[in-house]
């Protein structure tokens, strides 16, 4: 439509824009000619009708007409004004899903089929899926009593190979002792230098972590802030620009109403159908949960006993593998002390990076108070024309004094965001 009223104007301003102007004019009169229309929306799914589904339509973001489909599976809707613009036909349904039919423009006395796909099981699906459960089940029964017999025959070969396997390594045990005795001694020395060294680094890291959390609450607070501003800004734009607009929403809602309770009803037969498949399925589920305890618990008895011959077999093998740890603990303490040494001396340089890196940020701080002062005065200002805006006079030279100021608070955030840049490279160059 726009794109005829600029033709219009374009012919107006060439030398033959008179001879053209009774034309375009009768166009656009066709176009915008509305009248009343009746149409059916037919919806169903496999073959058969669907009743009690949603049928919404909207144009331009405004519902137009809405209604529900009977035991046909058809919706008689009816315009009272409909001027050919480009409508959607939207199909709900709670057990089935969404339909919808974009940019089509409707005519008057024609149907509109839609083929929804369920999304929940029919009655009838549910018991014949019941009763292949119950047969799946019932198998399942049989294989469980027959591995019973089987893991009860399993246990008793186990029980006599954990006699046969029990040994005594008291030797290696003594060994081990003693080797991680001598490691315990090194691991000591060490403990004590590296104690000192973490204790500075530690010093030096909290007085970084503190300010760096300094800096981010005061960065969250300030978007925070920014945030708040550009809501308030649009919330104005809002008011000066907020029109009425005009929709069918009483007979939407009352489509909506019948259609929730034809779902229901529906909903509830499968429910119905469900509860009986679902008692089936429990008689089933008890049979074979006897089957399967039994076989559980001939099942458990041979897995006890072969924990317990396994124990005795890993028994020796962990001794082995205790003293060779002890003897590898003992070299890690020497090399800890050298360690020690080392991570004291870069705890001082730490330290001293700390210092150097508050002195920086202190001076940042003097910048961030003087932002935060004109902030102030911008919040004041903002205040003030809140204060003529909501009295509705000489809104031209508010939105004037709107734009200014917002202009003002830009430059501030761009003064802001180029302080936090030098504050994120002090800390990168810190870490």
């Amino acid at each position: 439509m726009k794109k005829r009223y600029l033709l219009i104007g374009a012919l107006l301003l060439t030398p033959m824009g008179f001879s053209a102007v009774n034309t375009s004019t009768h166009i656009i009169l066709e176009n915008n000619i509305k009248a009343p229309i009746s149409f059916t929306v037919q919806v169903s799914s496999e073959g058969k009708p669907v009743k009690g589904a949603m049928v919404r339509v909207t144009a331009g973001g405004m519902a137009i007409a809405a209604g529900v489909t009977d035991d046909s599976g058809n919706a008689a809707l009816s315009i009272g004004s409909y001027g050919g613009q480009l409508a959607q036909i939207q199909v709900t349904h709670s057990m089935y899903k969404d339909q919808k039919l974009s940019d089509v423009v409707l005519e008057n006395g024609k149907n509109y089929s839609f083929v929804l796909k369920s999304k929940s099981e029919s009655a009838d699906v549910i018991s014949t899926t019941s009763e292949e459960k119950i047969q799946k089940i019932d198998e399942k029964t049989r294989t469980s009593e027959e591995n019973a017999v089987k893991h009860e025959q399993d246990a008793e070969k186990m029980a006599k190979q954990r006699e046969e396997a029990a040994k005594s390594q008291e030797e290696i045990r003594k060994q081990r002792e003693m080797t991680e005795k001598n490691a315990e001694e090194k691991r000591l020395q060490a403990e004590s230098q590296r104690t000192e060294a973490e204790k500075q680094k530690a010093e030096a890291q909290r007085l970084k972590e503190q300010k760096e959390a300094q800096l981010a609450e005061d960065a969250r607070r300030r978007d925070a802030e920014t945030k708040q501003r550009e809501m308030e800004a649009q919330e104005r734009q809002k008011k000066m620009e907020e029109s009425k607009l005009e929709n069918s929403k009483a007979a939407e809602e009352k489509a909506k109403q019948e259609a929730a309770k034809k779902q229901k009803e529906q909903q509830k037969e499968a429910e119905e159908a469900q509860k009986r498949a679902k008692e089936a399925e429990e008689k089933a589920k008890d049979d074979k949960k006897a089957a399967e305890k039994k076989e559980q618990e001939a099942k458990d008895k041979a897995e006890r006993e072969k924990e317990a011959l396994k124990a005795e077999e890993k028994k020796k093998r962990q001794e082995e593998e205790a003293k060779k740890e002890a003897e590898k603990k003992e070299k890690e303490a020497e090399k800890d002390a050298k360690e020690a040494e080392k991570i004291a001396k870069e705890a001082e340089k730490e330290k001293e990076a700390a210092k150097e890196l508050k002195e920086k940020l202190e001076k940042f701080d003097d910048e961030q108070k003087e932002i935060d002062e004109e902030r102030k005065a911008i919040k004041k200002e903002q205040k003030e024309i809140d204060e003529k805006m909501k009295k509705g006079k000489k809104l031209d030279k508010v939105k004037d004094q709107q734009e200014k100021l917002d202009e003002k608070s830009k430059k501030l955030d761009e003064k802001q965001q180029k302080l936090d840049e030098k504050r994120k490279k002090a800390l990168k160059k810190a870490n």
